[in-house]
């Protein structure tokens, strides 16, 4: 993450993720299905076939079980719903289910039948009315990433170069579809089913960021290997990064680097460019610098002077839009390092922008 994002501190959504926990709690207590549910929760159960279905599902997994196999499931809940703990400390293991040899065992069908549930609880079951209205009539993903957005600004926090993903059509696993706004599982519901509508774990992120670059990675392991990670609600200070502008022979070279400051932050920025490939996306766009951001910026300026002038303001600017514009947060970055060159290079940067602009000007005529 660049920065730190706020979750909004209240919403009836937060309500299934409680009910979601109790039933494994009353679960492992041995209690019968009736009695791991809540009285206001029973119209959901009622009103919902399949939410009733799922949950019956892992209920009935469950209680096959030996004690042994309820054993081994009750550490991976458990380890896995305190997640908060593994994101500052990489020496503590988290649970994974032994692998089934050869074939698939109850416990393997259980876990799948606890994703099956996740899953629907996230894409469907929050989604509907009967929820809604046993919720108090007032839940709603709109209504959360409204108020999100009123915090945190439109702006991706893992990259910062887009806006976040607008509503979409959600698909359950068994087809359903909702329209609505998506959320990034931070870690996937994939391998941490029992997260799957806790929103401490739910970030609103864009489409390169949640699709295309992280997919269902884990961000607390890489293979067998566990690591640091940003925890975007909590950690107060995103990823360090530097910029770099330099001459390579005969052009100026703009590009951006974690700042390697030997410390959890830098494992932490090294997990986050790991999982969303930001660095790589923002090199490929600073190619252009000179041209795309440098050239408007400086156009006009008769000299050093003027031209520092409009960087700074153009720094200022940047750093009062980091959440509201795209590549706001690089762009202060870059022009950043760029201010800190002497009169003389910034001269020779005005020389590379009369370049540019003459040679647009070659080109439409």
């Amino acid at each position: 993450m660049l920065w730190q994002v706020i979750k909004p501190p209240e919403s009836g959504l937060y309500w299934l993720n409680e009910v979601h926990q109790q039933f494994y709690t009353d679960l492992f207590a041995g209690n019968e299905f009736e009695n791991c549910f809540d009285n206001r929760f029973k119209p959901v159960l009622a009103g919902s076939a399949k939410t009733q279905s799922y949950f019956r599902a892992v209920f009935d997994q469950y209680t096959q079980l030996d004690e042994l196999e309820k054993t081994t499931f009750e550490a991976v809940y458990n380890n896995h719903i305190t997640y908060q703990i593994f994101f500052s400390d990489s020496s503590l293991s988290i649970s994974r289910l032994p692998d089934p040899d050869p074939d698939p065992d109850r416990l393997t069908t259980l876990w799948s039948a606890a994703k099956t549930l996740g899953g629907y609880l996230y894409s469907t079951t929050m989604g509907l009315a009967c929820f809604t209205d046993a919720a108090g009539g007032t839940p709603s993903m709109d209504r959360h990433y409204k108020a999100y957005k009123e915090l945190n600004g439109n702006v991706c926090c893992f990259c910062g170069t887009e806006e976040m993903m607008e509503e979409r059509n959600v698909k359950s696993d068994d087809g359903e579809v909702q329209w609505r706004a998506s959320y990034d599982h931070y870690l996937p519901k994939k391998h941490y089913p029992f997260l799957a509508v806790d929103f401490d774990n739910l970030i609103p992120c864009c489409q390169k960021c949640n699709e295309k670059a992280k997919g269902e990675r884990d961000v607390l392991e890489q293979g067998s290997n566990r690591r640091l990670a940003f925890n975007p609600y909590v950690d107060p200070i995103g990823a360090s990064v530097v910029a770099n502008y330099d001459r390579e022979g005969i052009n100026n070279v703009m590009s951006v680097t974690i700042e390697g400051t030997g410390c959890s932050l830098e494992e932490k920025a090294n997990t986050w460019n790991d999982t969303f490939a930001v660095l790589n996306r923002v090199n490929c766009r600073l190619k252009a610098f000179d041209a795309s951001w440098l050239a408007p910026t400086l156009n006009g300026c008769a000299d050093f002077v003027e031209a520092r002038g409009a960087i700074q303001r153009e720094i200022s600017r940047c750093e009062n839009s980091v959440k509201h514009e795209r590549e706001a947060y690089f762009k202060a970055l870059c022009f950043g390092e760029v201010v800190t060159k002497t009169d003389a290079q910034i001269s020779d940067l005005l020389r590379t922008v009369d370049q540019i602009y003459a040679g647009r000007a070659i080109s439409r005529g």
